[in-house]
């Protein structure tokens, strides 16, 4: 019935989509362990029997700047606190390719498609041994789409503007939306989307320091700088899961020392995106192991430089397209890239955006450089800045982002821009970046779904993560809030490739690279399949150690 259903809702996208586009799209360029031309195949579980017991050791790259994933807008804290709960849905953890139950047993579609109804798992419990019951999922959805004061809710901008009501009926969950959604499955999937004990949240007011869900760990302990540990769910509602007797994320924030604790077997496991492998490492550690196994990450991360348009300098859009103009999109993929990854664009996968080969004839994106570089100065003249001016480039700590901002120090001297690098730790990052106190700031945006629409959550006006100060762009948001409502795929794709032209011309930010980067196991870990995101499988519940 769910498959049947999932037909009728308008601009439904297959999630395999994502996997094909995204890898296809990088196979110009060779990667470590990967077949150029097309996607490398999920695996798929072996003949073994899974072993009980043994702790599950990995890393993250820095420290979380809480333990709320409803409201932390990086992907650190939703991948450490994830075993500790579940979703109303989840991709397959074994085999990566649909959607499949969680809390939620199964789904219906309505026949317009504005209408969801999920019947939700009984006898399921919160690890304070309370039960879990359809408040629990309406609170928690609501906390998403309309947050207390004080409250950031990573998914608002996803589900406010589409969700018209939530209602229950009994044990079943109604979703009553305003326009088909086609990213309704995907939404309520993501590692932002975790369900929360109304009554926990209620006596201890905030999730920032501890964690208490239904998922197949329970949180033991969290110390910044060390690492967070959980211990196995005896009582977890999938019969014979997890098979791990516990799982450490340690801190590591230096790049070096996170290769050397892999190479070692200090860690079972690598980090994944910020703190996944480089391509260099990855060539590296082959050669020294062949008994190493290396996947391709699927989800796309692009660094950008985020631009202030609410103050000078970059409040006059002829600076930002000067910056833009003589900015070398190539050379970042051979450098800050290490040789692979995606020319950037702010909707590098397609079908949606601009065609590359129509692109690569544009300013800013064609070669040789000479005749943007002379334009972009001609800019700075016109706005007053024929001699540059000083700026400061804060950054995060891990290497995309630190790589991409001193990169971006040549580009702007092309210009005559005297630039330097401010490393932030992350909570600070945020909080700078959410008073808009600074002049350009790098961080990473992330594509994790089949569908464009999650990424307006870096450029719309008024979303959680979009710090660039552009609220007056008007155009901008009326086009994004058509778009999704939009049944005809022709037709939104062409409404969405205006929106790129849009961006490339009104620069809130801009693109630096999209990387191409790799999670490490050694020999003793099984059932750990990326497949086609990096939220795949980030409760751990089938992972084992096979020793």
């Amino acid at each position: 019935m769910v498959d049947n259903n999932l037909r009728k809702a308008a601009g439904v996208i297959s999630i395999l989509t994502l996997a094909a586009l995204i890898l296809s799209a990088c196979a110009p360029t060779a990667t470590p362990g990967a077949k150029p031309g097309g996607p490398a195949p999920t695996p798929k579980p072996g003949a073994e029997t899974p072993k009980y017991g043994g702790t599950l050791t990995t890393y993250i790259g820095g420290n979380p700047p809480s333990l709320d994933a409803h409201q932390e807008p990086t992907l650190i804290t939703s991948q450490i606190v994830a075993p500790f709960y579940n979703t109303i849905v989840q991709i397959d953890p074994l085999t990566a390719d649909k959607f499949v139950p969680a809390l939620a047993e199964k789904w219906e579609i309505s026949q317009d498609a504005l209408t969801w109804t999920f019947d939700l798992r009984q006898g399921v419990k919160f690890h304070d041994g309370t039960p879990f019951t359809v408040d629990d999922a309406i609170f928690t959805l609501q906390r998403l789409i309309a947050p207390p004061k004080g409250i950031v809710s990573n998914m608002q901008f996803l589900l406010k503007p589409a969700v018209k009501a939530v209602s229950k009926d009994g044990n079943k969950l109604k979703m009553t939306l305003n326009y088909p959604f086609a990213v309704m499955l995907d939404t309520l999937g993501y590692g932002y989307t975790l369900v929360y004990s109304q009554k926990y949240l209620q006596d201890k007011t905030d999730m920032k320091t501890s964690a208490m869900g239904t998922g197949p760990f329970k949180f033991k302990e969290y110390s910044p700088g060390v690492g967070l540990e959980g211990v196995k769910n005896p009582d977890f509602w999938v019969k014979g899961r997890p098979y791990l007797d516990g799982f450490r994320f340690l801190i590591i924030k230096d790049q070096a020392t996170r290769e050397s604790a892999f190479r070692t077997g200090k860690v079972n496991m690598t980090g994944k995106q910020m703190a996944a492998l480089t391509p260099e490492e990855t060539e590296r550690l082959k050669k020294e192991n062949s008994e190493l196994t290396f996947h391709r990450s699927p989800t796309l991360q692009g660094s950008w430089v985020i631009l202030n348009t609410r103050r000078p300098p970059f409040q006059d859009q002829r600076v930002r397209k000067a910056v833009s103009l003589a900015f070398d999109r190539q050379a970042a993929v051979k450098t800050v890239g290490q040789g692979v990854g995606l020319i950037s664009k702010p909707l590098p996968v397609a079908p949606w955006g601009i065609p590359m080969d129509e692109l690569l004839n544009l300013p800013g994106y064609r070669q040789p450089k000479d005749k943007d570089i002379a334009d972009a100065k001609k800019l700075m003249a016109d706005a007053g800045h024929a001699n540059g001016f000083n700026l400061a480039i804060l950054t995060r700590q891990m290497w995309m982002a630190k790589d991409a901002a001193v990169f971006l120090t040549d580009q702007f001297a092309k210009v005559g821009i005297k630039a330097n690098v401010q490393t932030l730790e992350d909570a600070l990052l945020w909080e700078t970046g959410r008073k808009l106190a600074y002049d350009a700031l790098v961080y990473l945006m992330v594509w994790p779904f089949t569908d464009p629409h999650y990424m307006g959550r870096y450029w719309v006006p008024g979303n959680a993560v979009n710090y660039s100060g552009n609220d007056d762009d008007k155009e901008l948001a009326q086009m994004w809030d058509e778009q999704i409502k939009i049944a005809d795929p022709a037709k939104r794709k062409a409404l969405i490739r205006k929106v790129e032209e849009h961006l490339l011309d009104a620069l809130p930010g801009i693109s630096i690279v999209w990387y191409v980067t790799f999670v490490g196991l050694r020999p003793e870990v099984r059932n750990f399949y990326p497949g086609v995101s990096d939220y795949v499988g980030n409760t751990l519940q089938e992972v084992w150690l096979a020793k």
